[in-house]
């Protein structure tokens, strides 16, 4: 699993991973941006039901972001 590219939205809780790239439209991509979600960026993964909202750490904050929103964005799992 380790260096494999995956959405967001399919990371288990306590997972860590870096932002790779982001799938969507110009809006999408800049409100991820203002959220903190810049390429490179190191996530881990709080709490993901497999519905509703996915809670991650992000640059020392905490963001809910929907499940559309997290499949838009692609991230590297670290070991």
């Amino acid at each position: 699993m380790t260096g494999e590219i995956r959405a967001l939205s399919e990371l288990n809780p306590d997972i860590h991973a870096v932002v790779s790239r982001f799938n969507g439209g110009k809006e999408v991509i800049k409100r991820l941006l203002v959220l903190g979600l810049t390429i490179g960026a190191e996530v881990i993964v709080l709490q993901n039901y497999g519905n509703g909202p996915i809670i991650i750490s992000v640059k020392d904050s905490r963001l809910a972001l929907g499940r559309g929103e997290a499949k838009k964005v692609l991230v590297e799992v670290k070991g």
